[in-house]
């Protein structure tokens, strides 16, 4: 029998032990929740996610998990009152989901156990978010990022910013948010 070395480079072997430890840390948090670490994923999307991807398709899309698995997690999280759905007022076509306050404070208490007293630099930041452009572009994945780097982000103001996509005034607290349609 033949026995094939492969040899993980450094940056994949940080960033496995990184992630490793992170999921173990959301099995912990979502467990004190009697959540599974799905549905966990699912909050902190919506936590994040802009009026423009906070659909039951873009959490399939975001996760990388089918329709199927998506839609049974979000029946169940919207059973237990932690999410709810509203049709668009401009296109009742559209569902979009959101947080109810017990979902907000669920969240809240799984964040706080989550990554306690681990702030980041900029620096740190700014590392993460070069790797996963690289990743994302590299394997043509969708972008899902905030506003703020985005390519169609324009800044008529110092106050507002303009979606070049939609042609909609983004404030300060959008360009924070997660985009389906960002492009680095």
């Amino acid at each position: 029998m033949l026995y094939y070395l492969i040899m993980m480079n450094d940056i994949e072997i940080w960033l496995e032990r990184l992630t490793a430890l992170y999921r173990s840390q959301m099995r912990h948090c979502a467990n004190s929740e009697g959540m599974q670490v799905v549905h966990l994923e699912i909050l902190q999307y919506l936590s994040i996610a802009n009026k423009y991807s906070n659909t039951a398709q873009a959490v399939s899309e975001y996760l990388g998990q089918t329709k199927g698995s998506i839609s049974q997690s979000l029946k169940l999280l919207e059973n237990n009152g932690y999410i709810e759905r509203q049709a668009s007022a401009k296109d009742k076509r559209v569902v979009g989901i959101y947080l109810t306050q017990t979902g907000k404070d669920s969240l809240t208490r799984m964040s706080s156990q989550l990554l306690p007293n681990l702030k980041g630099s900029n620096n740190d930041v700014d590392t993460i978010k070069a790797l996963l452009k690289k990743w994302q572009v590299t394997n043509h994945h969708k972008g899902f990022g905030q506003c703020q780097s985005c390519k169609f982000n324009l800044e008529p103001s110092r106050e507002n910013f303009l979606c070049a996509l939609t042609n909609e005034t983004l404030s300060l607290k959008d360009i924070k948010k997660i985009c389906r349609e960002h492009e680095f």
